[in-house]
């Protein structure tokens, strides 16, 4: 009747420790349990659990009953280089040890045990503890204490592989929930740091998000200066006046690690239990638990750090780790932004006053060359009429005089070439205030026209004219006649030494825009000095071999400017010479009509 008893209380107990592995997620709690009905069902047992810590054994659940001593040696911890945890790493199940040998296991005596059975719990691949259970009477296992007990080692390994999947659950929840924070978090954030331009402003904001996602503690923010780190923003109370005061006075450059590492390495500077050595500082022993440092650049460059302390030490996640990461890129990425804004604002006020300053500029020239040209006017005329008169006060006195009459002449027509000047000038100048009326412009029109203009100094000459189909350009009619004139009429004049002149007008498509060429076979020039050309006053050719003012290419590069276009000559002496100039199309650019 008693053996009865027994087993109905041993059977009570094993049902008791289902129903509370059922319910209980601890695992010190559960192995307590296993061993109180280890206990109960079997007689004369001690029943303990083991966790492994690097390479040794150590107690998370004993008996109250055992030696002294050897409750000393086992939380010293157990070697697993013994040959009972050899046999069991082999085994990876449970391994029932006869006459076990306490000392060849490292211990001093068998204190009282004479056999040994170990259950190993596993976590996936991992060996996570270790059930073990040692006889005071018997040498070796029955049937039923070998069943009891790898029916409570099976128990207990599920129901603490439900506690880690329910922690693992639970961690995945919090990750899941500090994600959904951190996005919310950094979409304000985003939406913050856009509407931003001040520095400072950009990272306390900065800090406000990454305190908020975190425990609680402070952020600062430093930057170099002068052998120092300087505080330029902080978020949060550092609770000790002293510690305040040694931050706000700024700490040495080479000295504080948690700064100097990060800006020198580049990469983020973690401590999970903050060493009060690491920065000089004896006053953050009372207050700083752990740290992070992250690098802050602005266009690529490292600019300051960016700090997050906590009062209570903890263990740096990886997705703290990301979230202080994103945090440092978002603000990053913000400050190049708000430095690009605040230097195109620069930019384009510079640029203003430069405008300013060149339309003043040409304003006061153009007014200058317009008011010389009158005022030339004057003299021009007093030294041709004076000239005038003496020619006919000395009457017939010139034929036997030579000399004076040349005089007289050269007198004459300088006077003359000054007026061409001056009216070259006051061209010019009407040129560069005179009003764009843009329309579309027919150049196989204009073209015609100036050859009709050109018809005088083409008399008793022989030209050849090969004239293409021509496009219509967007432009102003009167100026684009003008540049149309000085080619076409420098093409004229130019070739006057040839026995037969060749004149060719074309024009060909160029992106959006018409390339207009006018090529000539006259005498040339050296192309090293085509850029001289549309110069003001820059002739390439003796005033005594070809007349002008030196002033109709200048006008030329002046018009084309105005209509967004461009110029350019190439020649060889003897060899002709060729003028282009672009304008933009008055529609798609197709080929003109043939």
């Amino acid at each position: 009747m008693q053996q009865l008893a027994e087993e109905r209380a041993a059977l009570a107990a094993f049902v008791s420790f289902e129903e509370q592995a059922m319910n209980s997620r601890d695992p010190s709690e559960l192995a307590s349990w296993a061993a109180d009905v280890l206990g109960a069902t079997l007689r004369s047992v001690a029943v303990g659990y083991f966790v492994p810590r690097g390479e040794q054994w150590f107690p998370a659940a004993l008996p109250d009953d055992l030696p002294a001593d050897l409750t000393g040696q086992l939380r010293a911890g157990v070697s697993m280089d013994a040959p009972s945890s050899h046999q069991l790493m082999q085994a990876r199940t449970a391994v029932f040890i006869p006459n076990w040998d306490g000392p060849a296991d490292g211990f001093s005596s068998n204190h009282g045990f004479r056999a040994m059975a170990m259950y190993p719990m596993y976590s996936g691949p991992r060996l996570v503890g270790l059930l073990v259970m040692a006889h005071r009477a018997a040498r070796d296992w029955n049937e039923r204490e070998s069943s009891v007990f790898r029916a409570v080692g099976r128990s207990l390994s599920m129901a603490l592989e439900r506690s880690a999947n329910d922690e693992l659950l639970r961690d995945q929840n919090a990750a899941l929930h500090a994600q959904t924070r951190s996005l919310e978090a950094f979409a304000q954030l985003s939406a913050d740091l856009g509407a931003q331009e001040d520095r400072y402003a950009l990272i306390r904001r900065a800090q406000e998000v990454a305190l908020s996602l975190l425990a609680d503690g402070f952020a600062v923010y430093y930057e170099p200066e002068g052998g120092l780190w300087r505080l330029r923003a902080q978020v949060g109370n550092l609770h000790n006046p002293g510690l305040q005061a040694a931050v706000d006075a700024g700490l040495d450059f080479e000295r504080s690690l948690n700064l100097i590492t990060p800006w020198r390495s580049g990469e983020a500077y973690y401590q999970s239990a903050y060493d009060a050595e690491t920065d000089g500082l004896p006053e953050t022993e009372s207050v700083v638990g752990a740290s992070a440092c992250l690098p802050i650049t602005l266009l690529g460059e490292p600019i300051g750090v960016f700090c997050i302390g906590q009062f209570h030490a903890r263990q740096w996640s990886a997705a703290d780790r990301s979230l202080l990461s994103s945090v440092t890129h978002s603000l990053s990425l913000a400050l190049d932004r708000a430095q690009s804004v605040m230097d195109l604002r620069h930019y384009s006020d510079k640029l203003e006053r430069s405008n300013a300053a060149m339309h003043a500029a040409n304003e006061e020239l153009e007014a200058f060359a317009y008011s010389v040209s009158h005022d030339l006017r004057a003299p021009v005329r007093h030294i041709a009429g004076f000239s005038d008169l003496l020619r006919k006060a000395l009457g017939d006195t010139l034929d036997g005089n030579p000399k004076a009459g040349r005089a007289l002449k050269v007198i004459s027509d300088s006077a003359a070439h000054m007026n061409e000047l001056i009216d070259a000038m006051l061209n010019l100048s009407r040129t560069a205030r005179q009003e764009l009326r843009v329309d579309e412009v027919n150049l196989a029109a204009l073209t015609e026209d100036v050859r009709r203009d050109l018809t005088p100094d083409m008399q008793g000459r022989a030209i050849q004219w090969n004239v293409a189909p021509l496009p219509s350009v967007k432009g102003d009619a009167a100026l684009l006649r003008q540049v149309l004139f000085n080619l076409i009429g420098n093409a004229v004049k130019y070739t006057s030494q040839r026995e037969r002149a060749v004149i060719d007008v074309w024009a060909e498509p160029q992106g959006g825009s018409w390339a207009v060429h006018i090529r000539d076979n006259g005498v040339g020039f050296d192309g090293r000095y085509a850029h001289k050309l549309f110069g003001v006053f820059q002739r390439l050719h003796r005033p005594e071999e070809f007349g002008g003012t030196g002033v109709g290419l200048a006008n030329v590069r002046r018009i084309l400017m105005r209509h967004g276009g461009s110029w350019a000559a190439s020649g060889e002496p003897g060899q002709g010479a060729t003028f282009t100039f672009t304008l933009p199309a008055s529609g798609p650019v197709l080929a003109p009509p043939a």
